[in-house]
């Protein structure tokens, strides 16, 4: 199973949508939680259906500002144990692996310092047994060192103390990561740039031994100063897929000659009766419609992936994002 995390700063953008859907669908994304939706509850819920959930659970934004969502698929129980502005807590059963049920908790940290023993009290609050396996995931908004923090002031002592003493007394681990060291950049200029961990994953020593190769990545985006963080809890042997589904791609009609080529292909149909031609046409309109999207876009999927992996070497190589236009570049 693969969890992700990400503080998206507002899905009001059909862009920033967009990118999330297409992250989803190349993890095979089975668990999502988001934060800062700086959506009503309603609006966060419709999105299920756009990010290729069945489920979803959804706390409204007050105002223009945080919001949360958990979204999951059909093949994993999910049950709802509480929730708040600043978090939500359920049980998670995978009915295809048949593992154990544990518990996770989407954090989302008070962004306001003075108000961040808030957050750790609401740990304290949701504390488990030793005997059950419990992760927290999410954007904590504090480091629990200065090693964590690139640019700006060093943390308050007092504040990262606070953040390591809940760890303890919940009897917590930090998982760790892969990639880039921080999960947050202001995006200024060099002698401006603050680069921080603030998002990561938290587990009980049960949950650790449930999931004993669990793995946490840092992952990329072109929208948000977070970027998401995947985690990955399940090694089943990995299903095939079978061959990608005929989808209309919305850039084809920017293409004067993409009208032409449905035009044609359904003609050369339209000899057919009934429901069964119009099927034959538009199964017809699909393959050309495939062969010409070749010769006139060429592999948009592969060269994605190409410009994304470009931006995940760039914010590698710059992780204190120092030279923030060729990061901005990559992004473009």
């Amino acid at each position: 199973m693969i969890l992700l995390s990400w503080n998206s700063r507002g899905l009001g953008n059909p862009r920033r949508v967009r990118v999330l859907a297409d992250l989803v669908r190349e993890e095979d994304t089975k668990v999502l939680f988001l934060q800062e939706t700086k959506l009503h509850a309603r609006a966060a819920e419709k999105l299920k259906f756009r990010l290729g959930f069945e489920n979803c659970l959804a706390v409204s934004s007050e105002g223009r500002s945080g919001g949360l969502a958990l979204y999951w698929k059909k093949q994993v129980k999910v049950v709802i144990k509480n929730y708040s502005k600043s978090h939500i807590h359920a049980s998670i059963h995978d009915a295809i692996e048949e593992g154990e049920t544990w518990f996770l908790t989407g954090i989302y940290g008070q962004p306001e310092a003075h108000r961040r023993h808030e957050t750790w009290d609401l740990i304290r609050s949701l504390k488990l047994p030793q005997d059950q396996g419990w992760l927290l995931i999410g954007d904590f908004n504090e480091v629990l060192s200065n090693h964590e923090k690139s640019g700006g002031r060093e943390s308050s002592d007092r504040q990262m103390q606070a953040f390591q003493a809940v760890v303890d007394e919940c009897e917590l681990m930090d998982l760790g990561f892969q990639g880039n060291p921080f999960t947050w950049c202001n995006n200024r200029e060099t002698d401006q740039c603050i680069s921080e961990r603030l998002d990561r994953c938290l587990a009980s020593l049960k949950w650790k031994a449930f999931f004993p190769m669990a793995k946490v990545i840092h992952g990329t985006t072109t929208y948000s100063d977070h970027t998401p963080i995947k985690s990955h809890v399940h090694f089943a042997s990995v299903q095939r897929r079978g061959k990608r589904p005929f989808r209309f791609e919305a850039m084809w009609v920017e293409d004067s000659s993409c009208q032409e080529v449905i035009k044609e292909a359904w003609l050369d149909s339209a000899g057919e009766r009934r429901m069964e031609g119009v099927m034959k046409q538009i199964s017809r309109c699909g393959e050309k419609s495939e062969r010409w999207n070749k010769n006139s876009f060429g592999h948009v999927q592969k060269n994605l992936k190409k410009a994304k992996q470009k931006l995940q070497n760039v914010q590698d190589a710059d992780p204190k994002s120092l030279n923030s236009e060729a990061i901005k570049n990559a992004r473009s």
